[in-house]
């Protein structure tokens, strides 16, 4: 069984442990404030502010100590701690902020064809999608005879109706993606998508017809955890998973986000989500998220009608975000497929907007 795990990535940058180094006391107030509990770990970035390195919590400035080991720009977790002698911050780690820093692109010298094709593997329609539509899963089962005892699939076909954060979070975590690592840390054992199409695969009659849509499916989860590996080694996020539903078909969902930067604010999440309909047909759906709690969303959609469906339904969708705290501050529908464009193309000087 393959494992993106097994690839040969260039180690991680190390952390920094300042376990019981560097301590800052805080007041009463200030801990209030930024709502700190026992035990709360927190992170903080070193800023110049007048020739002077200051502790940056939001919009929150500490004074910070000389010392020769920290610079502007750093990025350092504290875990709060509270006592009879008072209230501090204590440092636990530093990270590199460097992008220069990060883990070097890895090096696929030598490495397997079959590796390599997951690695590369060209962009495409999902499969998976197709596999987990209304109805796909039983029609698996229905072709496993000698699996003596049926998985349960009953979490990959919710309601949508029924769909919350927490069921967002379950598809995340049984999507596949983080399977090897659950074994490796031996976490409590989980429903895992990859591992349940495999065992499909394993009680299924060769000649059976889903054979290579579901060899195939697998070869889609395991490129994208390699594409998560990726991320993760320039200090990013990549996440790209299903939400499957009983009585729609599937959204896709790519959750992702950049890295830190020295010099930089936190960098935005974005979330990109596509679904192929039967009631309001293919649409995609781009949504940014700010350091600001704001929100900027773009959707294409196929038909005329559902784009004004989405504009009508524009200032009840900003009323709803104004309950979590969030504030939307441009949404853009436009009545068209969702342009394509190469990742590699997308540096300076690659492309020119010739827009009016």
């Amino acid at each position: 069984m393959l494992g993106p795990e097994q690839l040969n990535f260039s180690t991680r940058p190390t952390p920094i442990f300042l376990e019981g180094v560097v301590a800052i006391r805080v007041s009463e107030q200030l801990a209030k404030n930024l709502g700190l509990r026992d035990n709360q770990v927190i992170r903080g970035v070193l800023e110049n502010r007048g020739g002077l390195l200051k502790l940056m919590f939001n919009n929150y400035e500490l004074d910070w100590p000389a010392n020769k080991r920290f610079k502007a720009g750093d990025r350092i977790d504290f875990r709060y701690e509270s006592s009879i002698y008072g209230r501090s911050l204590r440092a636990i780690s530093s990270s590199p902020t460097s992008p220069s820093a990060a883990a070097p692109i890895t090096s696929l010298a030598g490495a397997s064809p079959r590796l390599l094709s997951l690695r590369y593997r060209p962009d495409q329609p999902s499969l998976l999608s197709q596999l987990l539509k209304p109805g796909g899963l039983e029609l698996l089962l229905s072709q496993a005879p000698n699996l003596s005892a049926p998985q349960n699939f009953a979490q990959f076909g919710q309601s949508m109706s029924m769909l919350s954060a927490d069921a967002v979070k379950n598809a995340l975590l049984n999507s596949g993606l983080f399977g090897e690592y659950f074994l490796a840390s031996q976490s409590p054992p989980r429903p895992d998508l990859k591992q349940l199409l495999r065992n499909l695969l394993r009680n299924m009659p060769l000649q059976a017809a889903a054979v290579v849509d579901i060899e195939m499916a697998i070869d889609e989860i395991e490129s994208r955890q390699l594409d998560s590996l990726q991320a993760q080694q320039n200090r990013e996020i990549s996440h790209h998973f299903l939400l499957p539903f009983g009585d729609a078909n599937p959204v896709e969902v790519h959750l992702e986000r950049g890295a830190y930067g020295a010099e930089q604010d936190d960098p935005d999440w974005v979330i990109n989500l596509h679904t192929d309909s039967d009631i309001l047909g293919e649409l995609w759906l781009k949504t940014t998220l700010k350091a600001a709690s704001s929100l900027e969303m773009i959707m294409w959609v196929q038909r005329a009608d559902v784009a004004q469906l989405a504009q009508t339904a524009r200032y009840e969708l900003e009323y709803e975000l104004q309950a979590f705290g969030l504030q939307l501050t441009k949404l853009s529908i436009l009545n068209a497929s969702r342009p394509s464009l190469d990742a590699d193309l997308t540096g300076p000087g690659q492309v020119l907007d010739v827009r009016t």
